[in-house]
This record gives C-alpha cells, sequence and structure tokens, in this order.
C-alpha cells in the first residue's frame, strides 16, 4: 500500500503568510495598549493645589488646568484651589487671562496616591493699539475744526428728511384707505347683504343715528387737522431756531 503526501496549495501559503503577518502588525500595538493600561491603573492620583500670582502669591480664581493631549482637566474655584484624577507622567498645562502659561510634568517618583503643588503664573505682557492725540492750537483752529465736523448720519436725521409734512396733510385729507379698512369695508358689505337678503335695504339718509355718527366723525377730523397744523407750525419754529451761530455763541461766549 502506498502512501502519498499532501502538500498545501499555492494559495493556502499566500493566506498563511498574510496572516502571520496581519498578526506581527498588531501584537505590538496590543502589547503597548496593555502596558499603558496595567501603567495608568497602577499609577493613578489626586492631583491638587492653588494657582497664585506669582507678583503678590494672591490667588487666581477659575484658571483652567487640564492635561495635554486628553480631553480631561478642570477650573479652579474662587479662591484658585483645584482637585482631579491624574496619572503619574501626565503633562498638565495651567493658563488665565492676563498671564502666561505653564507646564507641569507629574513626576514617577512620587510614593503616595495624592500630589499637591502651589503654581505661581507671571503676568503677559499684552500689546495694545496705537493711539496717537492731536492736540488744537489755538481756540480758533478748534473753532474751524467744529464747525466743518462732518457728523455720522443718526436716526433723527432720516427722520427729519423723510417726514413731509405736506404729503402727510394731503394724505389725511383724502383720506385713503389701507388694507385692513378695504377688508373691513368688503366684510361689512357682504353682512348688510346677507343680513337684508330678500328685503328692502334701508336708507340711511333718513337715519338719525347715521347723521349723528356723520357729524361725530367729521368733527373729530377737524379737529384732527388743527392738531396736524400746529404740529407742522412748531416744527418750522424748531427748525428756524437751531443753527450753528447759536452753538458757536453758546460754546465760545467770552
Amino acid at each position: 500500500m502506498k502512501a502519498h503526501s499532501k502538500t498545501a496549495s499555492p494559495d493556502s501559503k499566500r493566506w498563511l503568510l498574510l496572516l502571520l503577518c496581519t498578526f506581527a502588525c498588531i501584537l505590538p500595538s496590543v502589547l503597548r495598549g496593555q502596558g499603558r493600561l496595567y501603567s495608568s491603573q497602577s499609577k493613578v492620583i489626586q492631583f491638587s493645589g492653588v494657582v497664585v500670582n506669582g507678583a503678590d502669591s494672591k490667588p487666581l480664581p477659575f484658571s483652567t488646568v487640564m492635561i495635554l493631549n486628553h480631553n480631561r482637566g478642570t477650573v479652579a474655584d474662587a479662591s484658585g484651589f483645584f482637585s482631579f484624577v491624574a496619572v503619574v507622567g501626565d503633562t498638565v498645562e495651567f493658563s488665565t487671562v492676563g498671564f502666561s502659561p505653564r507646564r507641569l510634568i507629574i513626576p514617577d517618583t512620587i510614593r503616595h496616591d495624592a500630589y499637591s503643588i502651589v503654581m505661581p503664573l507671571e503676568q503677559d505682557t499684552i500689546m495694545l493699539m496705537e493711539t496717537v492725540i492731536y492736540p488744537w492750537p489755538t481756540k480758533e483752529k478748534f473753532r474751524e475744526a467744529f464747525i466743518n465736523l462732518e457728523l455720522p448720519e443718526t436716526e433723527a436725521d432720516i427722520i427729519r428728511r423723510n417726514f413731509n409734512l405736506a404729503l402727510v396733510r394731503e394724505q389725511a385729507r383724502e383720506g385713503k384707505m389701507d388694507a385692513n379698512m378695504n377688508y373691513r369695508s368688503l366684510m361689512q358689505q357682504q353682512t348688510t347683504q346677507l343680513y337684508y337678503q330678500n328685503q328692502m335695504v334701508p336708507n340711511n339718509l333718513l337715519n338719525p343715528f347715521a347723521w349723528a355718527q356723520f357729524i361725530k366723525q367729521w368733527r373729530r377730523r377737524k379737529d384732527a387737522d388743527k392738531i396736524m397744523e400746529q404740529q407742522s407750525e412748531g416744527y418750522r419754529q424748531y427748525e428756524n431756531s437751531s443753527s450753528y451761530s447759536d452753538s458757536e455763541d453758546y460754546l465760545y461766549d467770552e
């Protein structure tokens, strides 16, 4: 009886080689991750301290304390105190507004499970934009500059320019109806037609209540025109009384 030897096919050899290469690439990263996990579990500490001003040792409230390259950290309280869980070897950054940030590496020589420090921060130099002050040599130069000063246009100037009293009076006399008045008039007509359907519509010329309402509206319209005329006259008097010469006499009255 003859024995037959079995040999692996070329495809199976390629798959086996690919599997070994993949395993060789993944194994180091898995071992490093296990080492980090073991290290972090064995060297977790409670990191506490106070952030102070390096010049006078006063606490810096609400300073930011963050671990670099990690989304972990805290904010100091009103007295500059902070406390959170950290790992030996972490790089901690301290920062606050107006002071230069500082970094600290938690040493690996800590024997206890707690570590406290006092972190002084130095004031940062803030560069401001240049400000140039131009003095006026004489009072006459200042008066000339004040008269020729072009002030920015305000809302009052826009209203005064667009406020045409003649146009307002003309529109008030014509009594043009807006969209709301047209809608109410149409609805009133339709309501009247439905109310007096198959009936004789009464004549309002003989209705004393209608005449009383007409007279009342006419008097109200007349009073409104009188008030508008008084406002127009007051506005014209105000425009005539305002001038630059009056402001000059007030500012430079000797």
